[in-house]
């Protein structure tokens, strides 16, 4: 699955928050979008899949246009882990996981065996079998993100968006979520888009990255290139964060000077 974002704008309120966002995702590939808190990567993700409006641009899957799809189809090809994933009722594992089958079944359409497999096989992949029958929310938050990603992979997605996936685990839980991340893309024949505020991060999940800055797209490309590309305009290319810190605050500074024009 091809993801083509051309040219997109978005505005919440009053404030433009996404400001000519193009981007390229090829399929089974992994593309990571980092920036500082507040650059507007959900933002960018939302509107990828359908939360914010489009002021204007497009976002394409395979050649459609996902505002043109209706919520149940966009479900069939999009899914999506958040950043927040607390519950207000109670389940088991297993049933959660089984939720993700719910775009691909009719209205009191019952689950099918086929379902049933396809769960149980997702949730030994996840190492989520033996806790199956546990509470959701007697579950650490590392496990917990592993259910939410379980029941995304088995919505059997062409698009798979995570959105700061690691956010709030220990480091147990953030080694466990990275190492299944990487795998997605030739376990699952999905095309994944991850967002973070760490290019360490990113680095360890992704095959090409983007950077963002007060919603515009500074970099897209592989790390490879980020390196060339610092080393052309006099960056640090020895450390990977000291080099996006320092392009951010460039980027920063060359908004401020332009302000005051």
């Amino acid at each position: 699955m091809e993801l083509v974002v051309k040219d997109v704008h978005v505005t919440l309120g009053k404030a433009k928050i996404v400001n000519g966002v193009s981007l390229h995702v090829g399929e089974r590939q992994s593309v990571g979008i980092i920036g500082p808190n507040g650059c507007g990567k959900s933002t960018l993700l939302k509107a990828i899949y359908r939360v914010n409006p489009i002021d204007s641009g497009e976002v394409l899957l395979n050649g459609q246009n996902v505002t043109k799809m209706s919520p149940k189809e966009a479900a069939r090809h999009i899914a999506v882990v958040g950043q927040f994933n607390e519950l207000a009722f109670d389940f088991s594992v297993q049933d959660m996981v089984l939720m993700g089958r719910s775009p691909h079944k009719k209205m009191m359409e019952s689950y099918s065996e086929a379902d049933y497999k396809l769960v149980e096989d997702t949730l030994r992949k996840t190492e989520l079998y033996p806790l199956r029958q546990r509470s959701y929310l007697s579950l650490s938050g590392g496990e917990k993100q592993r259910v939410i990603l379980a029941r995304a992979i088995v919505q059997q997605p062409e698009l798979l968006i995570l959105d700061e996936p690691t956010n709030g685990l220990d480091p147990s839980g953030i080694h466990e979520i990275r190492n299944l991340i990487k795998s997605l893309p030739a376990l699952y024949d999905c095309t994944v888009l991850i967002s973070s505020h760490m290019l360490s991060e990113i680095e360890l999940m992704a095959d090409d990255i983007g950077i963002l800055n007060h919603g515009r797209l500074l970099f897209e490309g592989e790390l490879d290139e980020l390196r060339h590309y610092a080393l052309q305009r006099d960056f640090s290319a020895d450390h990977l964060e000291d080099m996006f810190l320092s392009m951010i605050e460039q980027d920063n500074l060359s908004r401020k000077q332009k302000a005051k024009l």
